[in-house]
């Protein structure tokens, strides 16, 4: 797997198939099943299935990932 990136973006390149499929998989799950509230300090909190914190913005780019994957997965 190779990282490039410039002016704030990056790209993955060199990536299997199965590697690219798990990434889809856990994006899509966790845009689905995760963060689906924000807390009283604007920070997205997962429920039990994850454990992270996502700042409002990751959330944003999370959600935006999972509805373009959402497309490939036609739902």
């Amino acid at each position: 797997m190779i990282l490039t990136g410039h002016s704030g973006a990056y790209s993955l390149h060199q990536l299997t198939e199965t590697e690219v499929n798990v990434i889809l998989a856990i994006v899509h799950t966790a845009d689905r099943r995760c963060f689906e509230q924000q807390d009283e300090n604007g920070s997205w909190y997962s429920n039990d299935d994850f454990v992270l914190l996502l700042t409002d913005e990751q959330r944003t780019a999370l959600a935006k990932l999972g509805e373009e994957i959402g497309l490939l997965y036609s739902e």
